[in-house]
């Protein structure tokens, strides 16, 4: 590998999976989340050079996966809509998931609860570099992180084994 690449695969090796799992969190779609991620990296590679050299190059690739996420949704809805329109169906038909119990228990949440759930516990991000992928304020994470938590546990069956460890780590980081 040229100096151009170098340290990328090591990256690469490292971070893959839990920009994965975060998107998939997020999403609740497996194939589309590891689209995203997949482009996401290819992004980085193509800019390695520049990005390996970023504060934080894992969270400019969060950023990116996230975007790209976004869009590939917004265009599935769009092809969605379309279908429904041409083919005169009452109801878009939807993939049938296998729903892990922790997706059962923030799939009520919103996209941004969700979103900062799996960057917080996921991707075990602290909230400052949580605020930078989003654009937010620390603030705007901690508080967003305390509604999403509460939401979960205020269900009637949670279906997390030890709630009690989501209180700890990443309440002031």
């Amino acid at each position: 590998m040229t100096d151009s690449f170098s340290g990328f695969e090591t990256w690469y090796s490292d971070c893959h999976a839990r920009v994965l799992a975060v998107l998939t969190v997020v999403s609740g779609n497996a194939d589309a989340a590891s689209e995203a991620t997949d482009e996401a990296f290819a992004r980085a590679l193509a800019r390695w050079r520049r990005v390996r050299t970023m504060k934080s190059p894992t969270g400019w690739t969060y950023r990116v996966a996230l975007n790209e996420l976004r869009r590939r949704i917004r265009r599935q809805e769009q092809e969605v809509q379309l279908s429904l329109k041409a083919s005169d169906a009452s109801k878009a038909e939807q993939d049938p998931l296998l729903w892990f119990q922790v997706l059962e228990a923030i799939r009520p949440l919103t996209a941004r609860q969700r979103t900062v759930l799996a960057l917080c516990y996921i991707a075990d991000l602290p909230q400052r570099e949580v605020a930078s992928v989003l654009h937010v304020s620390r603030s705007t994470v901690a508080s967003t992180l305390a509604d999403a938590k509460a939401a979960v546990l205020n269900r009637d069956s949670v279906p997390i084994d030890n709630c009690e460890d989501m209180e700890g780590s990443h309440d002031a980081n």
